[in-house]
């Protein structure tokens, strides 16, 4: 299967419905994509978020986490993608 990802300013991806059954993935739910070289692994953001919960007190926790969403911010996408 070839899959052709374009880039755009929204921080959307779009997978076809082959895809999307394939990764046991539906419609309007949220993943991590991570690169890694030349392949792309997508990880489902709920089980990392019920972390948030169990670490609601924790500074060091919350620090990682402005520190994650500062590096996703700037994150740009490389030219090879």
């Amino acid at each position: 299967m070839t899959v052709v990802v374009k880039s755009s300013d929204d921080k959307h991806i779009s997978f076809p419905a082959r895809l999307m059954a394939a990764l046991n993935l539906r419609e309007g739910e949220e993943v991590k994509a991570i690169v890694e070289g030349s392949n792309i692994r997508i990880a489902r953001l709920d089980k990392f978020l019920k972390l948030r919960g169990a670490l609601s007190n924790d500074e060091a926790f919350d620090r990682a986490m402005e520190f994650l969403e500062q590096a996703w911010e700037s994150w740009t996408v490389p030219a090879s993608v």
